[in-house]
């Protein structure tokens, strides 16, 4: 039997590609195939543990239904490339693609690829609206340079250069960015990323899938100036959000939203940390291209298309002032008012949404 592995990376618009697999599934299956939506998340965690037990009841559903199952998860491209417990030469995708070449199953890899000032600036922001870093853009870049493997690797020779050791493995890696020169083989294929991936599943391009809203987008760039600004004043207060962290990025979003903010990305790259950052990957970035594409990474992704930093101007900088204070004031609530156990019991019963 077969099996397709979406593995991500992070930041390639993974989740909105999941969520229209979910929403498509019924048209998916008229095709052969099946998005597995109820345990991909139980799927990762057996990976990582090394128990097979949930893939190989995957396989017998699969064998069942006699469908092709799809599983997807973006955190795959930073776990799948780990090195097992004990173990100096051999991956935990070495294990997994090992034990599902062992019950009889081919294994179709697919992943998007981005370039990373563009990756870590997006990274970056994510992680900030979440109030999970308030360290610099730099510092995070650097932290992300380190030879580690972690959330927010983007090499792609040590992400997936394991791949390279299963040649069984069919394996097809898309780049992903609005401002790309596609390689010759991707030049006439389709530029959305879920319908690149539903045309290396065989496809035909004219048929229709439902759509779904975008999601994961950005809050803006004055939002997460906003944020930045709110951690680090709690900070210097030792205030520690905890599980507050939800409820703030709520209402942080929440006031993007009212403010018309999310016009404008989050942009906090300048000409030298783009350089920094491209001259760090550009050797790995190369031979990778090269061998998977046929041509330098810089033929694919535009060195020169990365947007600059800016600075607020003093209107900016007033409303950035007020969003912080209003934000504070319905995090610690007040006396009069909505109650804070009201507060805490909406936030956690999901009734107050996630607006970015």
């Amino acid at each position: 039997m077969r099996l397709i592995l979406h593995i991500g990376m992070h930041k390639t618009a993974s989740t909105t590609i999941q969520k229209r697999l979910k929403a498509n599934n019924q048209r998916l299956k008229e095709f052969g195939y099946h998005y597995v939506s109820k345990n991909r998340k139980a799927l990762l965690k057996a990976v990582q543990e090394e128990n097979f037990q949930p893939w190989r009841k995957l396989i017998h559903q699969a064998q069942t239904d006699g469908l092709i199952p799809i599983v997807s998860h973006e955190a795959f491209s930073h776990i799948l490339c780990r090195l097992r417990s004990g173990k100096t030469n051999s991956c935990i995708g070495d294990w997994l693609l090992k034990r599902l070449n062992q019950a009889g199953v081919n294994v179709t890899v697919i992943g998007f690829v981005r370039d990373q000032p563009s990756y870590l600036n997006s990274h970056y922001t994510q992680h900030v609206k979440r109030f999970v870093t308030a360290q610099s853009l730099e510092a995070y870049a650097a932290d992300a340079m380190q030879s580690s493997i972690k959330r927010n690797s983007c090499d792609p020779e040590q992400l997936f250069g394991w791949l390279e050791q299963h040649p069984s493995v069919h394996a097809s890696f898309v780049p992903y960015g609005r401002s790309i020169t596609p390689p010759p083989a991707l030049k006439d294929g389709p530029k959305e990323p879920f319908a690149q991936l539903i045309h290396y599943l065989g496809i035909p391009e004219t048929v229709q899938f439902k759509p779904v809203p975008n999601l994961n987008t950005q809050p803006g760039d004055l939002a997460i100036r906003a944020a930045l600004q709110l951690s680090h004043e709690l900070k210097r207060e030792g205030v520690l959000l905890g599980k507050s962290a939800k409820r703030a990025r709520t209402l942080l979003c929440r006031e993007a939203e009212r403010r018309n903010w999310m016009e404008t990305p989050f942009q906090g790259l300048n000409p030298e940390l783009n350089q920094r950052i491209r001259t760090h990957f550009a050797a790995a970035n190369n031979r990778f291209a090269n061998r998977i594409w046929g041509c330098p990474w810089d033929q694919i992704f535009n060195p020169d298309m990365a947007s600059q930093s800016r600075i607020p101007s003093t209107a900016e900088q007033r409303a950035i002032d007020q969003t912080v204070k209003r934000i504070r004031r319905r995090l610690i609530p007040q006396s009069q008012g909505v109650k804070p156990w009201i507060r805490l019991l909406t936030v956690a019963l999901g009734m107050e949404k996630e607006r970015c």
